[in-house]
């Protein structure tokens, strides 16, 4: 019998009291009318605010109505409008102006990889500092497109310039379906906290990242274009491994601020079969794998930038009785507000043996609190899952 399990910790009652503001909803789309996932929507001046999901959806809470709504995605031409009732919202994003490299500079490949090392720079001089916020991390898992597994979390967390060093889980819901074939990626997170943006020490025994000292040595980066928006520019810089390599090296794009160096976004092709070891039932062979990894920060003080957003999906495609069997896992954290350092606050450390779902156990399940709590709202997809644990009467204690 498959049994679905669905796990808690303490209420966070500064959430909970957040419930009793006006809650938005709407859709942000492009030019030809397709959803734009993961753009940040708030109020300008105030928190991150909540993003969109995959479906171009977002919910967010406000104090109070009229209000302003900034809404940005990179790509895109920033949007500010004024919201005057809570009727669903629908907000049309123009895309970004874009420069061809030729346009902009004589040698697009030097100045690729000069801007690539000052983000190094600018990253290392800060990399002792720390920041605290608090976030919200949703994991999904699909089994031979079905699924599978279902986890919504709120963590603080403490992070600096190379990842997440250390969070605290505040609550959970977790629920799971019990199958004979596919994998158990039951620590899946482990991927968002410990495959580093930046790397000062890089060796041979971990993943190069091209935010490192010495990465030209590793990695060849062309300038692909420019994004120009409002007097900011975005340099768009392509990184692969340089021929004769024999680390393990990504391949991916960077988006570096073009005249102040401040990184915006890392999206990479993670080599995950040289970094996880698989132990396959009899019978059983691993056809391919493959992670993508994206990573956006957010403007911070004196042009630097800071953790926003991480997120990963996974797939592994197993054969098995000669029939394919497909597992997906995909893992969003997105911080939601930036805080100063809490007084007498311990962080669990999140080196690989941690276990989120062994901190999950500890509290029953509060309904109350997941009926009144969105920070990211669930896609269409999302809500039938949640809406299927809700019929079946899965919620219990661990």
């Amino acid at each position: 019998m498959k049994k679905i399990l669905l796990l808690t910790a303490a209420l966070v009652s500064s959430l909970a009291a957040a419930a009793q503001q006006t809650q938005l909803k709407g859709k942000v789309l492009d030019e030809q009318g397709q959803p734009v996932p993961y753009a940040n929507v708030g109020v300008p001046g105030a928190e991150p605010g909540t993003a969109t999901n995959e479906a171009g959806e977002f919910s967010l809470r406000v104090t109070k109505l009229p209000q302003r709504l900034a809404v940005v995605s990179l790509g895109y031409a920033p949007t500010v409008l004024s919201v005057t009732s809570g009727a669903p919202v629908t907000v049309t994003l123009k895309a970004s102006t874009v420069a061809l490299p030729e346009v902009k500079v004589r040698n697009p490949d030097q100045l690729a990889a000069e801007l690539v090392k000052r983000a190094y720079a600018k990253l290392a001089r800060h990399q002792r500092e720390e920041e605290f916020g608090q976030a919200f991390y949703r994991q999904k898992q699909r089994h031979n497109g079905r699924y599978t597994e279902f986890l919504d979390a709120f963590y603080d967390v403490r992070f600096d310039g190379q990842g997440i060093n250390g969070w605290q889980l505040q609550q959970a819901r977790y629920g799971s379906a019990a199958e004979d074939t596919g994998v158990d990626m039951s620590n899946f997170s482990a991927a968002l906290r410990l495959i580093p943006v930046f790397d000062p020490k890089p060796n041979r025994r971990t993943v190069s990242v091209p935010l490192s000292p010495g990465s030209t040595e590793f990695f060849t980066f062309q300038l692909r274009e420019v994004l120009e928006n409002k007097g900011q520019e975005t340099a768009v810089i392509e990184f692969s491994k340089r021929p004769g390599v024999d680390r393990f090296v990504p391949e991916g794009t960077l988006y570096i601020d073009f005249h102040t160096a401040a990184l915006r976004r890392v999206d990479a092709q993670i080599p995950i079969e040289n970094l996880m070891a698989m132990q396959l039932r009899q019978g059983t062979t691993l056809d391919g794998q493959t992670m993508q990894l994206t990573v956006d920060f957010a403007p911070h003080r004196d042009s630097l930038s800071r953790l926003q957003s991480i997120r990963a999906e996974q797939q592994v495609v197993l054969r098995y009785r000669g029939k394919t069997d497909t597992t997906t896992i995909n893992g969003n954290l997105f911080f939601y507000r930036y805080t100063a350092q809490p007084a007498g606050k311990g962080y669990k450390t999140t080196g690989v043996g941690y276990n989120d779902l062994k901190q999950a156990s500890k509290k029953p399940y509060d309904p109350a609190f997941w009926r009144k709590q969105e920070v990211l709202r669930a896609s269409p997809a999302e809500e039938r899952v949640i809406r299927d644990l809700e019929q079946r009467k899965a919620f219990g204690a661990f």
